[in-house]
């Protein structure tokens, strides 16, 4: 009788170890870049590679989604995100097909979906510039219910740090300033305020902010290189010698840039909640100094 009991034991044990494992079968991190890999090779675009912080974020909102399994997109998101669900099983593989057979719907000569179509979950994935991956699924054993959350970084590429790193510097060397450095904390700054203007986009500065800042928002995707050559591209506008802008001309935010004294950057983005997206930056010691030329 103990015998049959330890067997009976034993077989639920592996049961239940097999079933773990049909549910984790095509759940890999390859797995996800195999499936999104393969719809952008069969439209010429290249791969995607994982990105640990990405996937991060699509865990901690994969976990906030496990109570309800409801198909809620993550708030004040820095990533493009596509979601899935199922009352069952769903693998990773499987996710990532119900969002690619959406191609069927997409016209490329019009870029836009069949009328009364959805082709929106196709489109992050093929997406050229999208080029970091990160995904997350959680399961419910008690209603077997998984919810599935891929974060598509970024909205558009050129966001990171380095990609804000080099917009300003390289305008810098052009006027032989030396470059600008990351700082974590000047960017949290940046992150922290960026987060507070997602609920209406507006171009109000930071109260009683430590840092020099330069704003810029669009009503779509703003990547961050082309937020900081708006603000370059007032460099028309400047003129050394009288240490002024043309005429009803702006050129503060080329010249924060360019301040010599100003070494230390951060920056954010956001996706604010009408569509829009908002970038800040903030430098550090701050410049446009009245009186001072920039360099």
């Amino acid at each position: 009788m103990v015998f049959c009991k330890n067997s009976l034991a034993l077989f639920c044990l592996l049961s239940l170890a097999c079933l773990i494992l049909l549910l984790n079968a095509q759940d890999s991190t390859q797995d996800y870049l195999k499936a999104h890999s393969q719809a952008r090779a069969a439209v010429g675009v290249g791969p995607m590679t994982w990105d640990n912080n990405v996937a991060a974020f699509a865990r901690n909102h994969a976990n906030q989604r496990a109570s309800d399994c409801n198909l809620v997109h993550s708030s004040n998101r820095p990533y493009g995100e596509n979601l899935a669900k199922s009352s069952g099983n769903l693998s990773a593989k499987d996710a990532v097909k119900m969002w690619v057979d959406e191609r069927a719907c997409y016209n490329n000569n019009s870029n836009s979906c069949a009328a009364g179509k959805q082709c929106g979950h196709y489109t992050p994935v093929v997406w050229r510039n999208s080029v970091r991956l990160g995904c997350a699924k959680n399961s419910l054993a008690l209603f077997f219910l998984l919810s599935l959350a891929c974060q598509i970084l970024p909205f558009n590429a050129q966001d990171s740090p380095q990609d804000y790193l080099n917009a300003h510097n390289q305008v810098r060397a052009a006027v032989g300033v030396g470059p600008l450095t990351w700082d974590n904390k000047v960017a949290a700054f940046a992150r922290n305020y960026a987060n507070q203007r997602a609920g209406d986009c507006n171009l109000v500065h930071s109260s009683n902010r430590p840092y020099g800042e330069i704003l810029a928002k669009s009503s779509g995707n703003l990547s961050g290189k082309d937020a900081v050559k708006m603000w370059v591209d007032e460099r028309a506008y400047y003129n050394y010698n009288s240490n002024s802008c043309a005429a009803g001309k702006q050129c503060g935010h080329y010249t924060q840039v360019v301040w010599r004294n100003s070494v230390r950057l951060g920056c954010a983005k956001v996706k604010c909640n009408n569509g829009g997206t908002f970038i800040g930056c903030n430098y550090d010691p701050p410049g446009n100094f009245v009186g001072q030329r920039p360099y």
